[in-house]
């Protein structure tokens, strides 16, 4: 996605956030900045959850944790899912895989999109065993979460990974 689709969106994403706080009043904007370090935080702990599902191949809790709603949506390194019947059938590829590979995140980014939405954007690295050795591949992973009855739920994602040439180069 280039720099400057992703800040179209972002700044689309700020204009559809209701404001935090409209008084001017430092009480007001205190607990508006505290409610937002209390989502961050609340959504920071669901996706570190569901990175640690992945790791362990826990297909059953991934599933738990994306929504069924109509045009959910998985998107990784050029492939689309669409349904939670197509993303469930692309997560049970791991199966059986836990200990080959493993996902580690960076610093996790929350842009709160209202009181039930976010945006996640998170630099993350795939360390996968194969026969020549370990590989680790540097990417990046953004989710839109929406909270329904006190849960929140995967309604987008995307995975991209950069692939390393493994060919040497011509002089």
């Amino acid at each position: 996605m280039s720099r400057n689709l992703l800040a179209a969106f972002v700044a689309f994403a700020i204009t559809l956030a209701p404001p935090l706080s409209f008084g001017a009043g430092a009480p007001a904007a205190k607990s508006g900045e505290a409610a937002t370090a209390a989502l961050r935080a609340e959504v920071q702990t669901f996706v570190k959850a569901y990175v640690a599902a992945g790791n362990l191949a826990d297909t059953n809790s991934m599933m738990e944790m994306t929504s069924r709603k109509e045009g959910v949506t998985s998107v990784a390194n050029g492939d689309i899912s669409r349904g939670w019947e197509a993303i469930r059938a692309e997560a049970d590829a791991i199966v059986g895989k836990e200990g080959s590979y493993k996902i580690s995140m960076g610093t996790i980014d929350v842009m709160p999109l209202g009181a039930t939405h976010a945006l996640v954007v998170a630099p993350i690295t795939l360390t996968v065993a194969t026969a020549s050795g370990t590989v680790q591949l540097p990417g990046a992973m953004t989710l839109v979460l929406e909270k329904s009855a006190g849960t929140w739920r995967i309604v987008h994602e995307h995975t991209s990974s950069e692939f390393q040439d493994t060919e040497p180069e011509e002089d």
